[in-house]
This record gives C-alpha cells, sequence and structure tokens, in this order.
C-alpha cells in the first residue's frame, strides 16, 4: 500500500489530490491518506449547498464550503478532525459500500479499539460510540477505482457544527433526537491518554499501518501541477461548489432508510424537459446518467417504470430502490 501525506490543510487541495490519484495513478496498488482541513463543509456531489449550509454563518466565521464528488450528506469538519482517504480498483462484483466497509472502515475501528475506544460499525455509512456517530463514509467510482473518504470527529466544534450544518427536521426527527449536537460526539472523550489531534492522527497510523507493508510516496511536481488544476477547474471553483438550483415546475422529497431524495422535475407539454436528481443518498456513480434516462419522456407513472427498466440504480442512487424513487416523483 502507498501512503501520501500532503501538508496542505485546504480540503479542496486533498480532494484535488483523490481524483487525480483516481484518473491517472499508474499502478494498482492500494493509495491512503491520512489529513485534516481547517474549518469547512463538505457537502455531497446531489446536494445543493444553499439547503444544507447556513452559508452567512459560514462566511461570518471563516468556514470554507466544498462539494465532494462523492454521495451522502454535508460534515463540518476543522483542525480537531481527521479525514482518511483510501483509493483502490473497483473489484467487480463487489458493491463499493461494502468493499468501504470491510477494507477501509473495518481496519480504522480495529484500530480506535486498540487505542480503548468502543467504536463500532453502524447504520448505511456510521461510525458509533456509545450510540453517537463519530465518523462516516462516502466513496464515488471512476476509472476503474473506488475512492472512499472518511471523517473521524477527535476533538472538533461541535458547537460550530450544528450551527452551521442546516439539517432538515425530518432527518432529526426520524431518530427521535433533538438536535444535531446530540447526534455527535468527539473521540478524545473516551481515549484513555489525552493526545493532540497531531498524537491521535501518528496513532492511528501505527495501528493501521504495524501490520502492512506500507510506502510513503511524496508527489513530484509534475503531479502537483495536474492538481492545481484539477483545483482551480473543479474544487476549489465556487461554481462547483454551488452550482446552480434546479429548474422545476415539479418538486417532491422523501426520506427512505438508504438517505434522502430529492426530484426536480421540468416539464413541456407532457414531457419532461429537466431532470435534477438531489439528496443525501450513497450514490457512487455520476447521477446525470439517471437524470438523463428520465429526460424526453412523457410525465406519466408506466412511462418512468419503462424507462428504469433496463438500468441499475444502485450505481446512482445507493440504496434508494426503484420504488422509492417513484414514489418520490408520483407519490
Amino acid at each position: 500500500m502507498v501512503y501520501i501525506e500532503a501538508k496542505s490543510t485546504d480540503a479542496a487541495f486533498h480532494f484535488s489530490i483523490e481524483e487525480y490519484i483516481t484518473r491517472r495513478y499508474p499502478w494498482g496498488e492500494r493509495v491512503m491518506m491520512i489529513w485534516q482541513a481547517d474549518k469547512c463543509v463538505m457537502i455531497g456531489n446531489n446536494q445543493i449547498a444553499e439547503a444544507e449550509v447556513d452559508m452567512g454563518y459560514a462566511r461570518e466565521n471563516g468556514i470554507q464550503v466544498v462539494r465532494r464528488s462523492s454521495g451522502g450528506g454535508a460534515i463540518y469538519t476543522d483542525l480537531g478532525t481527521l479525514l482518511f482517504t483510501m483509493i483502490q480498483p473497483h473489484t467487480t462484483g463487489r458493491y463499493p459500500l461494502d468493499l468501504a466497509k470491510e477494507e477501509v472502515a473495518a481496519p480504522v475501528v480495529d484500530a480506535l479499539i486498540k487505542m480503548g475506544v468502543p467504536a463500532a460499525l453502524e447504520g448505511r455509512n456510521d461510525m458509533l460510540v456509545d450510540g453517537k456517530k463519530v465518523s462516516g463514509l462516502a466513496q464515488y467510482v471512476r476509472h476503474g477505482r473506488v475512492c472512499t473518504h472518511g471523517s473521524l470527529l477527535y476533538n472538533a466544534d461541535l458547537e460550530m457544527l450544528a450551527r452551521v450544518l442546516s439539517v432538515d427536521d425530518e432527518k432529526i426527527s426520524s431518530k427521535a433526537l433533538k438536535s444535531v449536537r446530540s447526534r455527535v460526539a468527539n473521540l478524545k472523550g473516551y481515549m484513555s491518554r489525552d493526545f493532540s489531534a497531531l498524537e491521535f492522527r501518528e496513532q492511528l497510523k501505527h495501528h493501521l499501518f504495524s501490520c502492512r507493508d506500507v510506502r510513503e510516496l511524496e508527489l513530484e511536481w509534475h503531479d502537483l501541477g495536474e492538481v492545481d488544476q484539477i483545483y482551480l477547474e473543479k474544487y476549489g471553483n465556487p461554481s462547483w461548489t454551488l452550482g446552480q438550483s434546479p429548474k422545476f415546475s415539479l418538486h417532491n422529497g422523501k426520506r427512505f432508510p438508504g438517505g434522502r431524495v430529492e426530484v426536480y422535475l421540468d416539464a413541456v407539454k407532457g414531457a419532461v424537459s429537466s431532470c435534477s436528481i438531489r439528496g443525501d443518498f450513497l450514490g457512487v456513480a455520476p447521477i446525470q446518467g439517471l437524470e438523463a434516462a428520465l429526460e424526453g419522456i412523457p410525465f406519466e407513472y408506466h412511462a418512468f417504470v419503462k424507462a428504469l427498466e433496463g438500468i441499475t440504480i444502485a450505481p446512482y442512487l445507493g440504496g434508494i430502490t426503484k420504488d422509492e424513487l417513484l414514489s418520490c416523483i408520483f407519490g
């Protein structure tokens, strides 16, 4: 396995490295990064920034907002948080989230347990301690590789986290909890020793790598040149981060066990002229492929059923089923 440790604390820069490796890395080896970022909200690829983040509060408090290429929901990170990334060949026949849990999340959980933290994997993509979330996973598949990344709340500012994330009431009530703040916890409170965040990172590396053949790689100038180009075009570009609000004459949203789905449709003369699907579902493929399949068809239930017949939607919508998608559109 190859380990890369970039010195930047710019989240957009790290997402650019991830994409560069996913696009260009010439070997079949797995690549891992453990990194940190300044105050930042990372929104999922299929989310609308203004619906997930208190943008005014973010601006006032110097909180960067960055869009990931993976699905899932918005998270808050700061220098009290560790981020980890694993990029590996996409194994045909294995569902990417299962791969992530087995080969990425499980080793992290084992490392936490060795440090005395009673961590466990639960739900669709969470790590919990005493029923509170300390980490979440998200991923995307491109160019024959799967990129999985996650966060570990170690000593993050949980009050700022609760203030900047605009989570819908339905998500909170579905978990029978009163606030975002009550759903999360810092790992530091469960540690037997009072490590700093940097010391915790070294401990995590030690436990993850002690039984693995790991070589450290430093990106060279030509690598960083391509990383900077991705940064300018995508992750560091406000047009990518904020996007455009979808046009619609019909909008409906529902929460399912696999996440929330928001469908925006515009129709002209009874046919779908544009389709946008948003939400915190854990798809790994660009949602535009599914949206395109629903454009140009009659706005009728049976036309949607027929359009979806030959499509495997799990790569687009994760655990959301075709019936659930249809119920979101037609009620």
